[in-house]
């Protein structure tokens, strides 16, 4: 029977020696979802500041640790998630779409998904295995044209779906929230092309500086697809860390570049959320939300096959 106890044993039975914590993915969560999901990560993860993330990663404690992240910037957790994690002394990181902040639009994917709310299914060229593959440009331009058509538009009432302002982001700053950047327009990067991507990159991680008034520490890819040239671009531009979607437990094994986030949803409960990490710690059985798959299994795999290689090769001495 699948329980509790038999969940967590097996999940320590997995980790390696260099296994030490998870880094979650969230987006918007209610107060008692908050509350819930800090409840049920507490009980065997202890709450770390992005501050102490690489010194955690290089030197693991007897209880592993979680990071909790949450993507996009939208107002409600700034109103609701982040008064409740204060209140329960848990840091977090917000990372914020930088251009939604600026203007207030909504982003393309809450747009899409009341077309979809309102037509029952999505039109012809938006349909969802399609738009993902589109630069974010041609996504607005179709968007725009369905939602016109249909007189549909996101309901910018609504916490979940408009922005928190800057004004907003700094008070988290303030608080001992962490800032990050999330791109300016919530472009997928990959579907963009290399300029473009490497424009947005840079773009947000100066606007959160300049905007919070300190140096920007972490990068987080919408969707979380990335490529090894982009990722570390990102650092290039100043930040510590780079966070993409691989459903796995971050460890020494994987670079400050690459570090792994573990996705989880308000609706999930106990059991989903304990399987869940249970599974992330074999490294190969979730699939990646960034529609890549298993392929990070792959790239993992190859990764380690790489430095043992290196390791038995000798040094040429001269």
């Amino acid at each position: 029977m699948l329980n509790l106890p038999s969940i967590v044993s097996r999940l320590r039975q997995m980790r390696s020696p260099s296994g030490c914590g998870i880094i979650v993915n969230e987006h918007t969560l209610t107060a008692a979802q908050t509350r819930k999901h800090v409840d049920i990560l507490g009980r065997w993860f202890d709450f770390i500041h992005h501050d102490d993330l690489l010194d955690r990663i290089e030197q693991p404690r007897r209880r592993p640790f979680c990071l909790l992240t949450f993507d996009d910037g939208k107002r409600s957790v700034y109103s609701t998630t982040a008064p409740e994690l204060e209140r329960l002394g848990v840091p977090a990181v917000f990372y914020v779409t930088t251009q939604f902040l600026a203007d207030g639009q909504p982003l393309w994917f809450d747009h899409y998904e009341a077309l979809l709310a309102s037509l029952g299914s999505a039109p012809f060229g938006l349909e969802r295995e399609t738009v993902k593959q589109l630069p974010i440009d041609l996504i607005h331009e179709r968007l725009a044209r369905a939602c016109a058509r249909h007189g549909v538009s996101a309901d910018t009432r609504d916490d979940d779906v408009r922005a928190m302002s800057w004004d907003e982001a700094r008070s988290l700053a303030q608080r001992g929230f962490t800032i990050g950047a999330h791109g300016s327009a919530h472009a997928v990067m990959t579907r963009e092309t290399a300029a473009g991507a490497l424009a947005g990159i840079e773009r947000s991680i100066a606007d959160v500086t300049a905007e919070i008034g300190r140096p920007c520490q972490t990068f987080a890819f919408p969707n979380g697809n990335y490529t090894a040239a982009l990722a570390q671009h990102a650092l290039k531009c100043g930040v510590r860390t780079v966070m993409t979607t691989e459903p796995v437990w971050a460890d020494t094994r994987f670079q400050v570049w690459r570090l792994p986030r573990i996705q989880l949803f308000g609706e999930q409960g106990r059991l989903k959320i304990d399987l869940k990490v249970a599974l992330a710690a074999t490294g190969r059985v979730l699939v990646n939300p960034d529609d890549t798959g298993r392929l990070y299994a792959r790239i993992a795999r190859l990764s380690r096959d790489s430095i043992r290689r290196s390791a038995t090769v000798p040094l040429n001495v001269t």
